[in-house]
Formats: C-alpha cells, structure tokens, sequence
C-alpha cells in the first residue's frame, strides 16, 4: 500500500510539472501525409534487447525514408548496454540521469521536448512514469500510440485492437495506418 500511494505520489508530480511546461507554449496539433513528414521522435523502452532491437529497426526504417529520427531510450541500467548501435545515435536515459520520482534531468531531454517533431511515436507499452513525462511535455504536432484505455488525452492518433504484448503488430500496422493518411 505504501509503494502504492508512493507511485502515485511520483506520479502526481511529474503530471503537474508537465502540465507547467505545456502551459508556456500552445501545441499545434496537425496531421500530415506519410511522404510529407520531415521529422520523427521515438520513445521506447531499452532495457531490453528485444525491445531495442524492434526501436532501432524502426529507426533504421524511417532513415532509409530520409526521415529525420530523434529516439530517446529509457535504461534500468546506469551504463549503456552490449547490445546498443551506437552507430544510431540513440539517447539513452539511464538511472542517474532521473531523479527520485521520475523527472528526466538529461538536457537532451529538454530540447527533445521543445521540438516539434511532425510525428512523435511512443512505444512505451508498460507506461514507464519518465517515458509519458516526455510523451505528456513534447510540443511534437502528431502523437502516436496504442490506445490501452486511458490514453485518449495522449494521442492524436491510436490504434486500438492490438496487445501491449505485440510490438511487432503494433509497428507494423503502424506503418500501414502512416501510409493510409491523406490530409487533401
């Protein structure tokens, strides 16, 4: 119960401090065609390999489109891990870069909030606290993510239908649903 109401707690704080940063800028919200998106962030868990590798095949994807991609990986780890391509030039946010309840204290993390990606896709299924901190902060035009419920205020766009267990469906219906979108 006490680790409870402590999440919670934590929880709290990091909705309050990214409702303060919103409230200094408006976002613009927009919606563009998959050929017309210049620039793409990613949220994603690090921790594992599996996960990673999913990240960075993503990643690689959109550079191939000469998409301009800013990612930011979320460690359980205070040294980056065996398995990283360095050649990607990941962010990597590891424990010492968070303080106790979850704020992200890396300066990348403060320029990746303030831009404004044309699509910020969130592949934080398991809802790390830091991970939505930046998800909730970004001024990005177009969030992207699985709806699990709760998520609407998150997400101009969702895909619904799909386990948080599946992240290979999730990229890609992703990618299908991205080429689909016509804004004329």
């Amino acid at each position: 119960m006490i680790l409870t109401l402590f999440a919670n707690f934590k929880r709290y704080l990091l909705n309050r401090k990214s409702k303060q940063f919103t409230a200094r800028k408006a976002r613009k919200v927009s919606l563009k065609e998959f050929k017309n998106v210049r620039y793409v962030g990613i949220l994603f868990d690090a921790s594992t390999e599996d996960k990673y590798r999913r990240a960075a095949h993503l990643v690689r994807h959109f550079r191939s489109l000469n998409k301009e991609v800013d990612a930011i990986g979320l460690l359980s780890a205070t040294e980056i891990p065996h398995y990283a391509d360095v050649t990607l030039s990941f962010n990597y946010l590891k424990n010492k870069e968070i303080n106790w309840y979850g704020l992200p204290i890396a300066s990348f993390t403060n320029d990746f909030i303030k831009k404004e990606f044309d699509l910020l896709i969130d592949l934080n299924f398991e809802k790390e606290i830091t991970l939505r901190y930046l998800l909730k902060s970004s001024m990005t035009h177009c969030k992207v993510g699985l709806n699990q419920g709760e998520d609407e205020v998150l997400y101009d766009f969702m895909l619904e239908g799909i386990s948080p267990k599946d992240l290979n469906l999730f990229l890609k219906e992703l990618l299908r649903y991205l080429e689909m979108i016509k804004t004329e």
